[in-house]
């Protein structure tokens, strides 16, 4: 792999590099896309010098403020008439509500959003419905990009061939994540809405 991916570089770099903005764009645009893996491989690959390490990480910087900043202007394009497509009504002040909810701990959410997989497409898309700052939102998801990536790179580089260790820790913590966000979206939305109706319809 690694002699065909040196082979590829020596020929036409500007194809591998290219491949790699795509699969981490990818990964910010599109559910169960596993950017992290590419991530993860590209700085084994850049510690084993198939891969030159600043253009590496430039690259997955910029395809994931790329992908970011798409989902975010799609989302704002729609934040309009989205509600309405929706297959249920949300009242107008729940949505304000939970838009103040969002911008009071916007910071953190898009920070640290940036570190936890499989939740960057949902972050990018609220940030966009709510009509966060544009500015903002990039420079955040830019800084908890940067201090992810590098993480990864660092981490991929010094343990060389044990790389898929990493891959494979990441995919349990995806999984631990993901679990805890479902359940506590399940929780949330049967303590402020299924709850109150029980309890209007048998009180």
């Amino acid at each position: 792999m690694e002699s065909y991916i040196e082979s590829l570089l020596v020929h036409n770099a500007f194809y591998i590099y290219t491949i790699l903005f795509v699969l981490i764009f990818l990964e910010n645009t599109v559910p169960f896309v596993p950017g992290d893996a590419v991530l993860i491989f590209s700085a084994y690959l850049s510690g084993r010098e198939a891969l030159y390490p600043l253009p590496s990480f430039l690259i997955t910087v910029t395809g994931s403020l790329t992908g970011f900043l798409f989902v975010f202007l799609l989302s704002r394009s729609w934040h309009q008439n989205i509600y309405q497509k929706l297959p249920f009504r949300i009242h107008p002040e729940k949505i304000r509500k939970y838009r103040g909810l969002f911008q009071r701990h916007e910071n953190w959410a898009l920070v640290v959003g940036r570190v936890i997989p499989g939740s960057r497409l949902f972050l990018s898309a609220t940030a966009g419905f709510m009509n966060i700052s544009i500015i903002k939102a990039t420079i955040l998801t830019l800084l908890g990009t940067l201090i992810w990536n590098s993480i990864i790179f660092c981490s991929g580089m010094l343990l060389g061939e044990n790389w898929e260790m990493i891959k494979k820790t990441l995919s349990q913590y995806s999984s631990a994540v993901n679990l805890v966000i479902i359940l506590l979206v399940i929780i949330i939305t049967g303590w402020k809405w299924i709850l109150p109706k029980l309890r209007k319809h048998y009180g």
